[in-house]
Formats: structure tokens, C-alpha cells, sequence
């Protein structure tokens, strides 16, 4: 037993190295070049830019942390920029109020909707967002379908009800709608000024604080470690995996639903259903980045924040020093084949 023990804590030292230490060492890297190509100006290390980055994290950061939740169960979801279409379309109607026809085969009847409060409406959307996940969830853990099937479905599903909805234009929230706090959450000069940062971040920072715990010192968070490292197993232990997998999915569309909020935000009050396209990419891609594994059972809510701050980093300072779009796309497609390559190694390793 003694000769295992130090090789089973070696092995767990490995893993969190490449878990957030490793992405953690990249990040520092990344801010060091940008900050040596854009010495003459300086403007990549100014505290605006930093707020700049800070903002344009929080959409991406905030379904990240859902994304993270079902990768570690094991699972993946296709679905994350439809769902949060949705969500805009639905809080800029449920804003505006308007009239619904049903479907032909419930009659074609008009449904009056009344306009909301602007806080109802968000968490409306908030709403839609778990209901999309508790359904991909179910779908999942019902048909036994492999997640990547079942959340292209879902993909194609949220898309096309977000342009039905919105009858295929943008929808604006009404200007007399709009608060204070509305058009301060993600400001580039947070109000009140000793905030820092925009309210959006704070807001965040606490879900990564929540989620950590939830993760670390929870019942719940252990059993997610253990249905993606190996399900059957689970299974066999005694452990719910079906209701944990709608669980976790649901949690996850929860977070999809805030970021869609975030994005309504962002897009100060339009709901478009074109809106988010490809951001399932930009999602997992920060998730694999931060030392999350596809194959399930590892991930950080610390890692999964370092590979967003790492693509919004690379975005931010491409621009910032001149260089093209599709060189920046490219670093960022390497990166991520490293990351899994990576991955790969180290699994082998363990194995």
C-alpha cells in the first residue's frame, strides 16, 4: 500500500497541473506577448482594456460554466447559441408584449400577451434557458441517445422556434422599458465607479464562487465526477444517473438562459434570433482550453475561467497589435488541438 499511495497522489498532482496550473501558465504567456507587441502604445495593459476584456468574458464565461457542469457528467451540449436566441427573442416580446398565433393544428388562434416588467422578463428568460436544458436533459437520459445527437436537434429546434417567434426580424425592447441598472450591467465604466468592474462581472465572479463549492463540497458535484468517469459504474454503485444527467442539464440551460440575459444586454434590448451563432464553439473551446476533459469526470470552474480570459485575451490583443482575423482564428484552432492533444497524452499516461 505504501508503494501506491505516492504514486496514486502523483497522478492527482498531474491532473490538477493540467487542470488549472497549465492554462493557468498559458494565460500569463499570452499577456506577455500581447503586452510585448503592443509596448509602444501600451494600451493592451490600460485598465479600460482590462474592463474591455472583462465585459466581452462575461457571455461566454457565464455559458461556460454550464458547459463545464455537463462535460464533467460526461455529456456535451450542441444547443448553448440557439438557446440563448431564444432567450433574447423571448425577453424582448415578453418586454414589448404582442400577439401569438398557435399553430394551425391548435386552431391558429391569437394569444394576447401583455408587456412585462423589465425583471420579470429577464427571469423569464433565465427560464426558458433551463427549460431548453431540462428538455435536452430528458431526452437524453429517456432515449438514451448520444448528447451530441440529441443538442444538434436541440440546436436546430431553438433556432428555428427563436425566428418563428420573432417572424425571422429583430425585436426591440421599447426605450421607456430600459433602467438604470439595465444599461449599466455590462458597462466598460461600472456605475457606481467603486464597483471596478461591471456588475455583469461581479455577478460572474459569485456564480464561479457558487459553482466551485457545489462542485467541491457537495454530494451533487461528487456524483457529477463520478457518472463522467464512469457511468456504468455509477450506475452499478447505486447512483441515479438518469435524473442526475436531467439535473445537471437543466442547471446548465439555467446558465445558458443567463448568458442569453447577458446578451439581450449586451445588444441593448434587440432580440435576435440570428444572434450567438457558432458561440457552442467558442464555449467548449474555453471549456477544453481550461484543462476539461471531453471524455468526462475532470474540469475546473477555475479552468474553465482562464480558457475564457485566454480566448478573450487572444481576440482582444490580435486586434490591439494588427493582426488579421483569420491568423487569430487559426492560434485559436491550434490552441484548442493542443488542448485536447494534450489531453489525450495524459490520459494515455494515466492509463
Amino acid at each position: 500500500m505504501s508503494a501506491v499511495a505516492p504514486k496514486s497522489r502523483f497522478k492527482g498532482s498531474i491532473t490538477w497541473f493540467w487542470t488549472v496550473i497549465g492554462p493557468f501558465l498559458g494565460l500569463l504567456a499570452t499577456i506577455g506577448l500581447f503586452a510585448y507587441l503592443t509596448r509602444g502604445s501600451g494600451t493592451f495593459l490600460s485598465v479600460y482594456n482590462w474592463r474591455t476584456i472583462s465585459v466581452q468574458s462575461v457571455i461566454v464565461a457565464t455559458a461556460a460554466l454550464g458547459m463545464t457542469l455537463i462535460m464533467i457528467a460526461g455529456g456535451i451540449d450542441l444547443s448553448v447559441g440557439s438557446s440563448v436566441a431564444l432567450v433574447c427573442v423571448v425577453c424582448a416580446l415578453a418586454t414589448r408584449g404582442s400577439e401569438m398565433r398557435l399553430p394551425w393544428f391548435l386552431g391558429r388562434v391569437l394569444v394576447p400577451l401583455k408587456p412585462l416588467p423589465l425583471g420579470p422578463s429577464l427571469l423569464l428568460g433565465v427560464l426558458v434557458g433551463g427549460l431548453c436544458g431540462f428538455l435536452n436533459g430528458t431526452m437524453i437520459a429517456r432515449l438514451r441517445v448520444v448528447p451530441f445527437i440529441i443538442t444538434l436537434g436541440g440546436m436546430k429546434m431553438y433556432r428555428g422556434l427563436a425566428k418563428w417567434l420573432a417572424g425571422s426580424t429583430s425585436i426591440y425592447m421599447p426605450q421607456e422599458a430600459q433602467t438604470w441598472w439595465f444599461n449599466s450591467a455590462l458597462a466598460m465604466e461600472p456605475k457606481p465607479s467603486w464597483l471596478i468592474v461591471a456588475p455583469g462581472v461581479w455577478i460572474l465572479l459569485v456564480l464561479s464562487l457558487l459553482l466551485s463549492i457545489l462542485l467541491r463540497f457537495t454530494v451533487f458535484g461528487r456524483h457529477l465526477y463520478a457518472v463522467g468517469s464512469n457511468e456504468k459504474a455509477s450506475s452499478l454503485c447505486g447512483l441515479a444517473v438518469p435524473r442526475i444527467k436531467v439535473g445537471v442539464y437543466a442547471i446548465g440551460g439555467l446558465l445558458f438562459g443567463l448568458a442569453g440575459v447577458f446578451q439581450f444586454i449586451y445588444l441593448v434590448g434587440t432580440g435576435d434570433p440570428t444572434t450567438a451563432e457558432g458561440l457552442e464553439l467558442q464555449v467548449i473551446a474555453a471549456v477544453v482550453i481550461g484543462g476539461a476533459s471531453l471524455s468526462g469526470g475532470e474540469g475546473t470552474i477555475l479552468g474553465t475561467l482562464i480558457g475564457c480570459l485566454i480566448m478573450s485575451v487572444l481576440s482582444n490583443g490580435c486586434v490591439l497589435a494588427g493582426i488579421p482575423n483569420a491568423i487569430r482564428d487559426i492560434i485559436i484552432g491550434a490552441i484548442i488541438i493542443a488542448a485536447v492533444s494534450l489531453d489525450r497524452f495524459r490520459r494515455g499516461r494515466q492509463d
